[in-house]
């Protein structure tokens, strides 16, 4: 491939679409116009937004690709959880850069449970009990009735982030993988943007301002909510109805569709954990933080402090 290829690919609730937002925005960039494609989850065939026949039908995103353009990519946050698309993307192109976004997965899980809810994918509005229900949810029981993918409300195994890192490095060498830590990312947006930039050999564009994107919300009516966030065999049904008119219609009705679908959003500052449950899902998480320290050469302490309850 004469550009570079390279992919968003989670975690959700770590940054992915404010760094999508950014990376589409630098004129030497070329992002798929309709963000979380997930063409190469073949797994997670309920999340893939355009039903594509082949590679040959996915490059068409990137048609509009000008000279300027001298790297095209894609944002999908749930490719980290995925049996299969990194193997998929390495078979597509090997030379693809992997930018990941992670955060100390006790926070990811309580904001990805409130996600979850929002997006009505999630009817079990405690976390505990969320958290509970997951060895029968994994039987085909106590399933919400608008879930995409069984596995994503495993909450235990897609927060063990450096188990999902360890794969990751088995399949491409480290120096086409660049992590990125959300706490980084907010307190520096600017150095973690020009390092991203830096791993895609791009010049730095001078931007300067790095707006929140994507902040924790809820529905203001959940009877619409119902309307946006359809049954799995609804959504399939449309998205593949209207995929029918290629990428360029989709990127349209997307934009119209998330502008309705804000305004029955409001944002909702994320509620505090109890101490005890936050304990519990530390220690839960901690040999796995371990692990994802030593892969990553830095110091996650911090992440493994179990507070008093």
């Amino acid at each position: 491939m004469e550009k570079t290829f390279f992919c968003v690919a989670g975690a959700p609730r770590c940054g992915t679409t404010a760094l999508y937002t950014y990376l589409s925005e630098h004129p030497n960039i070329f992002m798929s116009v309709v963000k979380e494609l997930h063409y190469f989850a073949d797994d997670f065939k309920n999340m893939q937004k355009i039903d594509f026949k082949s590679d040959s039908e996915y490059l068409k995103t990137y048609a509009k690709a000008g000279g300027d353009h001298l790297a095209i990519g894609e944002a999908s946050p749930f490719y980290l959880f995925s049996k299969v698309a990194f193997q998929k993307i390495h078979a597509f192109d090997s030379d693809t850069r992997i930018i990941i976004s992670l955060r100390n997965p006790v926070d990811f899980i309580h904001s990805y449970h409130q996600l979850n809810l929002s997006l009505l994918r999630e009817d079990e509005e405690d976390l505990e009990k969320a958290w509970e229900l997951q060895e029968a949810r994994s039987k085909g029981e106590n399933l919400p009735k608008n879930l995409r993918e069984v596995e994503l409300l495993m909450y235990g195994e897609i927060g063990l982030f450096g188990k999902k890192l360890e794969k990751l490095f088995s399949i491409f060498p480290r120096e086409q993988v660049k992590i990125v830590l959300l706490d980084d990312f907010v307190a520096d947006a600017k150095t973690v943007y020009e390092d991203i930039l830096a791993f895609l050999n791009l010049p730095f564009d001078n931007r300067t301002v790095f707006p929140k994107v994507n902040a924790n919300f809820t529905n203001r009516s959940q009877f619409l909510a119902k309307f946006f966030h359809p049954s799995p065999a609804v959504y399939k049904l449309f998205m593949k109805t209207i995929s029918l008119f290629g990428a360029n219609f989709m990127k349209w009705v997307s934009m119209i569709y998330n502008r309705i679908e804000r305004l029955n959003t409001t944002k909702k500052p994320r509620t505090e954990m109890d101490p005890k449950l936050r304990a519990r899902l530390t220690a839960y998480f901690s040999s796995d933080i371990e692990k994802l320290s030593k892969l990553i050469d830095r110091d996650l302490s911090a992440w493994t402090h179990i507070p008093k309850a």
